[in-house]
């Protein structure tokens, strides 16, 4: 038995679930490997730092209102408020329902910045340093003394190139030597077909192999997000 037989063995033999499971996994991996991102270990907790800021500023804050002092660790970045406001929808059937949609507005142009706010939660947007379409939010909880909210930006890194092509190609020709060697080799043990019996074997290995150095070229060339880390403290008079 020749190669050129194996494709019509295949289509013989192989159980017709079995062979839509595997395209229905194999069609998908390239798109779900390059959207792989490794997550590293977030960043430290910023130290404490009070910032450099006019003597108003460590003032108490307006009555019933809440003092806000933003700081960056990587230097001065645009902060904005993002407040959630509900948006009414139809849903087609005479149904009105409400939805909340982000809307952001600037809070400081630059930091260290000084802000009045309400008390209460209020959700601050940071970029993402290496994704400028990307805004991290955080919920802020303001009191009535004046605190200091210190945030490390998140960090994301995609430095991919040749080696993670290279690993989605491998790991789908793996996937497809693997399914076929699943299915030869059971069918030449059964049958006596000692060429088929081989040829499965082989395909197996094979595909095993290319398995296993597709997945570890695309985890070793998969871009990385580092989270951020934030520090919220009492803000008080510079010495």
């Amino acid at each position: 038995m020749t190669l050129l037989l194996f494709p019509r063995v295949l289509q013989q033999h192989a159980s017709r679930p079995a062979l839509a499971a595997f395209a229905a996994l194999i069609a998908p991996l390239a798109a779900t490997s390059a959207a792989c991102v490794k997550t590293l270990p977030p960043a430290p907790t910023p130290q404490a730092v009070i910032p450099q800021l006019d003597v108003a500023a460590t003032a108490a804050p307006p009555a019933g209102g809440a003092r806000l002092v933003v700081d960056v660790v990587e230097g001065p970045t645009r902060v904005q408020h993002i407040r959630m406001t509900p948006v009414q929808t139809d849903n087609g059937q005479g149904r009105m329902s409400f939805r909340f949609v982000e809307r952001p507005e600037v809070l400081c142009t630059v930091t260290p910045c000084v802000t009045d706010l309400p008390r209460g939660n209020l959700l601050l947007g940071f970029p993402v340093i290496g994704d400028p379409d990307a805004t991290e939010v955080e919920l802020v909880h303001v009191g009535p003394e004046p605190t200091v909210y210190r945030r490390a930006l998140s960090v994301y890194e995609n430095r991919s190139g040749g080696l993670r092509v290279l690993g989605i190609v491998v790991t789908a020709l793996g996937g497809t030597a693997a399914v076929t060697g699943t299915t030869l080799l059971p069918i030449g043990l059964a049958k006596g077909y000692d060429g088929l019996t081989v040829a499965g074997g082989i395909s197996l290995g094979a595909g095993a192999a290319l398995l296993a150095f597709g997945i570890w070229a695309i985890r070793h060339d998969t871009p990385t997000f580092r989270p951020g880390a934030a520090n919220h403290y009492p803000l008080t008079p510079a010495p």
